[in-house]
Order: C-alpha cells, then sequence, then structure tokens
C-alpha cells in the first residue's frame, strides 16, 4: 500500500465467468479498516460452491482517505488517488487428500545423512513432521534447524546424526484444502555406530616382546589451502605462438599423506578470441594436463570473450566449451591432446587430473599459448586453490581384558606405562593371552564408537632336538622325528618345515611336503651319504627355532654269495653248500629258500642230500640292518646206472631208488621174489618230467622171514630190467 497513512483495499471475483463483477457476491472481501501507510492488506476469500471452475478474473483496488465501496469495482470512488490491477487465477475442485507414500525405515552411521520422504494427493496438501524418542513415547513437533532441514515439507532431511537418535521414529502430518490434519505411518531411525579401525585386527607375539597397537581413524576435516602467483603478472600472451608462455604457482604446506580431494585454478584473462587459446597445467612432478583447449573447436570467442574469476577443477562436471562469456563460473577441464607438445614450455603427458596429485607441493606451472593470428590476450590474475584432508587420527580410551598386571605403555620402549588419557597408539607386551578394546567418541557429530577388540596371543619360544645322526640302506629309505618341550596352550599351533643340506650345512633348501615333526625319507641312494637335516619351527609370534643337526650315513647293501664243493649227487652222499656275506651278516642274519620256498636255516650253511636237489638262494641282513640277496646256487641229480637200495641189511622197510633223466615219462614195476624164487611183492611207479631224477619208491617187508630177496625194477616201456639184493633181518 502507499504511504498515505489512510489505505483502504477491495478484491472482487468474477465468479460466473460473465465478464463483469456486479453479480451478487462478487465483491468477495476487504479491508476493514485501513491499512495504514505502507501497510499489508491480508483479506479472507471464500469462493461460494456456485463459482465456475477455471480460469476466472480478479481485481485489486486500493485507495486511500475512505473504504471503497462494492459498487466501485469500475469508475470513480472517493479516493484521492488509488490503483486497480487485474488477475487470472485458477478454480480448481477442492479435492481430499490422503497419502500416496509413506515413511519408509532409515538408517545412517553416525555423523552421516539420513532423509524420509512422503507423498500425498488432494488440494493444496501441506506438510509438518513430528518425532517421539521410541514406541511409547508422545509425539511432538520437529522444528527446522540444526540437524533438521525440511520439516514443512514433503521430505525431511537429517544431516551429521548424532549416536542419540537412534531409534527415533518420524511421521508426517498431511493437512489440505479440504483435509484435516492427517498423520502418516511411523518410520524408525537406525543410526549404526561408527567403527573404530586399527593397524591390526589380531596379533601373535612371543613372550617378552612388544606389539604396537593404533587407531587409523582419520579426524580431520578437509583443509582448502590459496597460492596466489605472486610475480609476473599481468603476463602477455604473444599471437600466433606456439611456443607459449608460462606462470608459476608455488604450492607449500599440505602435510604429508593428505588425502587431496580437489586441485582448483582460478584465473582472469583478457583475449579476443578465447577460440585459439591452449592452456595446460603441469604439477610439481612433471605431470601435466590440457585445462583449455581451442573452446569450440576454435570457435569460442569474441571480442568480449574472457575469462572472468573462471575456475577448472577436479571435480566439476560442466563443460567450459559453450559456458557463456566471460565464464565466471567453476568447469571441468578440456583434457585433449591436440598436440602433445603444444604449448612447448608444458607438453601434455596425461589426460587425467590423478597423476597431478601424487606430489602437491612445490611449483605448479600454467602454459598458455595463442595458435592463431590477428588476437591479443593477457593473463590478469592467477591462484590454485588445493582441497586436502591431512592424516590427523583419532585418539581412543584403551582398555586391557585381563586388565592386570597392566600391559599398555605410551612409548615404544616401554617406560611409560598408560593410565586411560586418550591416545592414538600404545605399545603392548602382555604375558598371557590378552584382548586390548579402543573407542573414541568424535569431537564434531557426538558419535562413539564400539569398542574395537583385539587380541594379541603370547607365544612361549620353541627348542627342538633332532638325533645327531640317522643311518639308512641304499634304496630302503629313513625317518626321522625330532621332539621338544610340551606346548603351552597358549601357544598357536606350530608350524614345522625341514630343511637339507648336501654340502655340509653351508646351504640349506626346504624339503617339499616335509611340514610335520616327522620327516620320512621313502628312498636313499648312494650319493646321499654326507647329507644333512634340520627341523625348522615357528609357534606364539616367535622367532623360528632351528634343531640341531642330523647326519645321514648311506650303508651299501652286503655282497652275498653260496658255494658248494659238488653240485650233483647220488643216493647216500650229501653236499654242504656254504654262504659268505660282506659286511657280515647279524647273528642269525641268514634266511634260505628252495625253490623260492622258505625253508628251515639260520646260519651260512646248509647241508643237502638227495632229497633236498633244486635251486638254493639266501638272504641276508648284515651288521648295518642292510639286506641283500645271494646269487641261486643249483643242486642236481648225478646220472647213474646203479640200482640203489637201502637200509640194507633191514628189518623190513627200505627205499629203492634208480636214475631217471626227465626226458621222457616212465613207469617203473618193483617185484621182489623170496629165496626161494617167490614173487612176494609188487609196486608201480609213475615217473614224469617234473619227477625227480631219484625218485624215492619205498617198499615195506615188514614181517617179512629173513632172508636174502632180489629186487627187480623193470621200465614198462623199454622193457629194461635192473636188480640187486636186499637182506631182512
Amino acid at each position: 500500500m502507499g504511504t498515505d497513512p489512510s489505505q483502504h483495499a477491495r478484491v472482487w471475483f468474477d465468479w460466473n465467468q460473465d465478464g463483469d463483477f456486479a453479480d451478487a457476491g462478487e465483491a468477495a472481501g476487504a479491508t476493514t479498516g485501513s491499512a495504514g501507510a505502507n501497510g499489508t492488506a491480508a483479506i479472507v476469500i471464500t469462493v461460494p460452491a456456485t463459482a465456475i471452475v477455471g480460469t476466472t478474473r480478479m481485481r485489486v483496488r486500493g485507495g486511500d482517505d475512505v473504504a471503497i465501496g462494492a459498487t466501485q469495482s469500475c469508475g470513480a470512488s472517493s479516493s484521492f488517488f488509488g490503483e486497480a490491477e487485474d488477475y487470472n487465477v485458477s478454480i480448481a475442485p477442492c479435492v481430499q487428500g490422503a497419502f500416496t507414500t509413506q515413511p519408509a525405515a532409515a538408517t545412517a552411521t553416525c555423523g552421516g545423512n539420513a532423509t524420509f520422504t512422503v507423498a500425498a494427493s488432494g488440494s493444496l496438501p501441506t506438510f509438518t513432521w513430528q518425532f517421539r524418542t521410541g514406541p511409547n513415547a508422545i509425539w511432538q513437533a520437529l522444528p527446522n534447524g540444526g540437524i533438521v532441514s525440511g520439516a514443512t515439507t514433503a521430505t525431511l532431511v537429517l544431516t551429521d546424526i548424532p549416536d542419540s537418535w537412534n531409534g527415533r521414529e518420524f511421521r508426517s502430518l498431511f493437512s489440505g484444502a479440504c483435509t484435516g490434519a492427517n498423520p502418516s505411518n511411523g518410520a524408525v531411525l537406525t543410526v549404526n555406530r561408527l567403527a573404530a579401525t586399527t593397524n591390526v585386527s589380531t596379533a601373535s607375539i612371543c613372550r617378552g616382546s612388544s606389539q604396537m597397537l593404533s587407531l587409523t581413524n582419520t579426524v580431520s576435516a578437509p583443509t582448502t589451502a590459496t597460492f596466489t602467483a605472486t610475480s609476473g603478472l599481468p603476463l602477455a600472451i604473444p599471437d600466433n605462438n606456439l611456443n607459449g608462455v608460462s606462470s608459476t604457482v608455488n604450492v607449500s604446506g599440505v602435510p604429508a599423506g593428505s588425502v587431496i580431494t580437489n586441485v582448483a585454478v582460478r584465473f582472469s584473462m583478457t583475449h579476443t578470441y578465447v577460440g585459439d587459446v591452449i592452456m595446460n597445467l603441469k604439477a610439481p612432478n612433471g605431470q601435466t594436463l590440457n585445462l583449455v583447449g581451442l573452446l569450440n573447436n576454435g570457435g569460442g570467442g569474441n571480442a568480449t570473450a574472457n575469462f572472468t574469476n573462471t575456475v577448472i577443477d577436479s571435480l566439476s562436471v560442466t563443460p567450459l566449451s559453450g559456458a557463456a562469456a566471460p565464464r565466471t563460473g567453476t568447469f571441468r577441464a578440456d583434457r585433449l591432446v591436440f598436440n602433445p607438445n603444444v604449448p612447448s614450455v608444458t607438453p601434455v603427458t596425461t589426460t587425467n587430473w590423478l597423476p597431478l596429485l601424487g606430489t602437491v607441493n612445490g611449483v605448479w606451472t600454467i602454459g598458455i599459448c595463442d595458435t592463431y593470428l590477428g588476437d591479443l590476450g593477457t593473463l590478469t590474475d592467477l591462484s590454485i586453490q588445493i582441497t586436502y584432508v591431512a592424516p590427523i587420527f583419532a585418539q581412543g580410551t584403551w582398555t586391557a581384558t585381563p586388565a592386570t598386571p597392566n600391559s599398555m605403555f605410551t612409548d615404544a620402549a616401554l617406560t611409560v606405562p598408560y593410565t586411560g588419557t586418550p591416545a592414538t597408539t600404545i605399545y603392548v607386551n602382555p604375558a598371557a593371552n590378552t584382548s586390548y578394546a579402543v573407542q573414541f567418541t568424535t569431537s564434531t557429530t557426538p558419535c562413539t564408537t564400539t569398542p574395537r577388540v583385539i587380541p594379541v596371543a603370547v607365544g612361549v619360544p620353541m627348542t627342538l632336538t633332532a638325533p645327531a645322526t640317522v643311518a639308512a640302506c641304499i634304496g630302503s629309505g629313513f625317518t626321522l622325528t625330532a621332539s621338544h618341550a610340551a606346548i603351552p596352550a597358549t601357544n598357536a599351533a606350530p608350524l614345522y618345515q625341514w630343511q637339507q643340506s648336501a654340502d655340509g650345512g653351508v646351504n640349506w633348501s626346504s624339503i617339499s611336503g616335509a611340514t610335520g615333526i616327522t620327516l620320512t625319507v621313502p628312498t636313499t641312494t648312494a650319493a646321499m651319504n654326507g647329507r644333512r637335516y634340520r627341523l625348522l619351527s615357528q609357534s606364539g609370534g616367535c622367532a623360528i627355532a632351528v634343531s640341531n643337526t642330523s647326519v645321514l650315513t648311506v650303508n651299501p647293501l652286503p655282497t652275498v654269495s653260496l658255494a658248494a664243493p659238488a653240485t650233483s649227487l647220488i643216493p647216500g652222499r650229501t653236499v654242504t653248500i656254504t654262504g659268505t656275506s660282506s659286511p657280515a651278516a647279524a647273528t642269525s642274519g641268514w634266511s634260505w629258500s628252495l625253490n623260492g620256498a622258505t625253508i628251515a636255516g639260520a646260519t651260512a650253511t646248509q647241508i643237502v642230500n638227495i632229497d633236498g636237489l633244486g635251486s638254493y638262494q639266501a638272504t641276508v641282513r648284515d651288521v648295518n640292518g642292510c639286506v641283500n640277496r645271494s646269487n641261486v646256487l643249483a643242486i642236481g641229480g648225478e646220472a647213474s646206472d646203479k640200482l640203489f637200495i637201502y637200509p640194507n641189511p633191514t628189518a623190513g622197510a627200505f627205499q629203492v631208488r634208480y636214475y631217471h633223466a626227465g626226458d621222457v615219462n616212465e613207469k617203473r614195476t618193483i617185484s621182489v621174489y623170496n629165496p626161494l624164487g617167490q614173487l612176494v611183492a609188487v609196486k608201480s611207479f609213475d615217473l614224469t618230467y617234473s619227477t625227480a631224477p631219484y625218485l624215492r619208491m619205498d617198499v615195506d617187508m615188514s614181517g617179512a622171514a629173513r632172508g636174502t630177496y632180489v629186487v627187480k625194477v623193470a621200465h614198462e616201456y623199454s622193457g629194461k630190467i635192473v636188480s640187486g639184493l636186499v637182506l631182512v633181518q
């Protein structure tokens, strides 16, 4: 309203859309009194049920002196001066509303953000958010401010949420032109605690040693430092000169180990045609990136196309090409390589920001050149902003279980006991297995981490003993078993590794697969004689224990031979087989076989008669425990035409033997005649290829009268007959 102390206003609506404001009720409202000098008139309008839906003309008239009459939408009034304005308003049906989207539960980490969103139908919806601290608590209004924004919108935003908000429930109250307050469902906010991170999750140490435990959470906020070119400006840019010119900015003071989150180059340049400009940025480590590259393909400039407070940084995604002059704002680098050597003062080496971030302290160089005739330019302002997060680590409170004796210290020398003051790093030297826990609280958003538990296992050094010597026979292999004292239950399971040396212990190599306390070598050779073996073991974080050395002696197999003075026998004759062994056989170290079957005998000799014909072999275990076999010695029958009858004289039973060469099958019949010439006994025997040379043919004359008997042996197939006498007593 105006400056006159007496101000009035009235509003008309063409509810029936007939082109005038003369109908009943179309004078919709007026001020109830003077609004006063420069006052504000608030008029409440009620839309009648008969109003036509759609675009409707509204007139507002204000004036001085006296109230404006209902019929004075047009024409004179008593006002000395005033003003009338018409507007179009849209009349719509009043629709009762309801929620179409309910808020969903949200989860955030302490110090993080969360949103709750609703949607509703109906006319002129409005939203207000409420909260309660638990399922049985009272709902309360949630005002904007602090960590809360959007409390009167459809989307509630919570930022930097503290631990204390865990479990809070949120809902929206919806109202509309035709709808009363209507609450949504409640949605619970879960706030997870921050996690403390440490340099190790578990540790194993040897008793008497120490372990460093450190928090690795960084708690520093990003820092932005600005560095400005302090000399060489303004810098004229030569026309049509590909060598170009350069300006430098010295960056210093960024802490070592900082995480670089952004590099921004801010500059101002007057130039008559920026489409001819190439600008590169070279970092202290020599890596160079293109910032501006012939904007709009060389068509991006005009007489007023300067750069004014233009920023090109490593985070922006807005292209510089097409930006309106003078391009004030933040843009991405063009990152082009038209020619990697233009401008020659800063040739391009990369199309990525990352290589430039390896070294930030030092001299940064901006290289600029103009590529075509007829353009002038000057760099008037240049600065570089480095945004970084310094490696400032959290300080936490440390505890130990068991707590006594105190095994925590603040120095590596273990001279200053830790007493509970928040610290980033402590040193521990427990004498037994101990679990250490640490947690910290952030200084900005009040967030307390869950305790980080670090089990530290304490081991006891091991001592190993292996046999000083071990002996084996060629080809037989051997087993070595080391021993050690009982391992405490607090130790981790020991790890074993056998090693061998073929050069007297100068060089050692691990034996593949030999990872137990016992070493088994299945086969030995003569070349392994003198080889050395040792066992390495580690347990419980202690240093590797090394056993004494075992020396291998590889003994040769014994040389065994058999001999006899004769190798052919006839009935009644014997021969002695004698064996020799080098090295000598052990006591009872001989064993014998005849035709492959084991026979009795544990000495070096075997006495053989006509019933023991066959192939003899001896096996010897020598004094070193090595085993070998002899040659095979065959004892056969000697050919003879003599008929052998024995015992003779006999008490009645006797045996008859007659040589059989074994070349053909035979059948022999024995006939016995008494002194009177009478046949008193007949017996037949079949002889084959496998029959012994002197087959034992038994005859029993027990009970026969005394006297001399004739024994005849007839060859049934050849007809040959041999005979002899036997005296029965």
